[in-house]
């Protein structure tokens, strides 16, 4: 286990933990603010990711969609290219939703926030307990998620 508690040092833990994923990636997070996900090597691993095929998965869950198209034109490309391997939702505004933000990796690799409005946190490359219980949190919450964000103007 890791701590961070710079905005640098969480995304050095995110690039950490995407180096390490192979079939699956699912983040929780309030925005996309703190990830810049845009970042050329950050969007050129999640890119060999959905190159990878083989039913591999990128889901983005969010409580604000909102400037996701307009901030983030590297990755909506992806949801473009990719639409079949990577995914963005909002969070149900009408559920109950953590206040902790997180990313998963696969099975075992877990990047947690305990306040998503803050950034210190840490990162366990291999704690399987955990990732079980937030991948059961996470999926319950990604399928009461009814919007997702769209690669096309009219959403088709």
């Amino acid at each position: 286990m890791s701590r961070f508690e710079t905005p640098a040092e969480f995304r050095d833990a995110f690039d950490a933990l995407l180096a390490g994923t192979h079939r699956q990636l699912r983040v929780y997070d309030h925005d996309l603010g703190l990830l810049e996900i845009d970042h050329a090597p950050r969007h050129a691993a999640l890119r060999a990711l959905c190159v990878a095929g083989g039913g591999r998965r990128i889901e983005l869950l969010l409580d604000d969609i909102s400037l996701v198209a307009r901030k983030h034109p590297r990755l909506m490309q992806l949801v473009r290219d990719f639409g079949h391997a990577l995914e963005i939702r909002q969070a149900d505004p009408d559920a109950p939703r953590p206040d902790q933000a997180f990313v998963l990796a696969d099975r075992h690799g877990v990047l947690l926030r305990a306040d998503k409005a803050a950034v210190h946190g840490t990162l366990h490359l291999d704690d399987a307990r955990d990732a079980v219980l937030l991948n059961q949190r996470f999926e319950g919450m990604w399928q009461r998620s009814p919007a997702g964000v769209s690669a096309t103007t009219l959403g088709l």
